[in-house]
C-alpha cells in the first residue's frame, strides 16, 4: 500500500507542475490553483474558514495564499456581514478567467494521464478514487 500512496502523491505533484507550467504567464503556482478552484464563480463567495475546510489546508495557509492571489488581482476579500471576525473570498473577473483556464488545463491533464486507459478502467479508477476521497474525508472529520 505504501507504493500506492507514493504513486498517488507523484501523480498529484506532476499535476501541480503541469498546471504551473501551463499557467506560466498568469504567475500562479500549481498549489495556488487549488484555492481558485475552491472558490465558486457564482458570485456568492466563500468564507476563509470554509475554504480551508474545503481544500484541507490550515487557516494560516489560506490567509497567506489568498493575500498572494489578491495581489495578483484574482480574488478579493471582504468582511463577512454576519460574522465580524469572518472574511469572505470572491473571484474577480480575472480570477473567473483563470478558473476557466485551470479547468481546461485539468481536463487536458486527465485526458493525457489516462490516454492508454480503456473506458472501463477510467470508470473504475474514478469509482475507486471517489471511495478513497470519501474515506479520507471521514477520517479528517473524525468519523473513522
Amino acid at each position: 500500500m505504501a507504493t500506492f500512496m507514493k504513486n498517488l502523491n507523484r501523480v498529484s505533484q506532476c499535476e501541480d507542475l503541469f498546471r504551473e507550467q501551463s499557467l506560466g504567464d498568469v504567475g500562479i503556482d500549481g498549489y495556488q490553483t487549488k484555492y481558485i478552484l475552491g472558490i465558486d464563480e457564482d458570485g456568492k463567495g466563500i468564507s476563509q474558514d470554509a475554504l480551508a475546510k474545503k481544500i484541507f489546508v490550515n487557516k494560516s495557509n489560506v490567509a497567506r495564499q489568498l493575500a498572494r492571489l489578491e495581489d495578483k488581482g484574482l480574488v478579493r476579500r471582504e468582511g463577512n456581514p454576519s460574522d465580524r471576525r469572518g472574511v469572505n473570498v470572491y473571484l474577480t473577473d480575472e480570477g473567473v478567467k483563470v478558473l476557466r483556464e485551470i479547468r481546461r488545463i485539468n481536463a487536458d491533464w486527465r485526458e493525457r494521464v489516462t490516454a492508454d486507459f480503456t473506458e472501463e478502467e477510467k470508470t473504475e479508477l474514478v469509482r475507486l478514487s471517489e471511495k478513497l476521497c470519501e474515506n479520507a474525508t471521514k477520517i479528517m472529520d473524525g468519523g473513522m
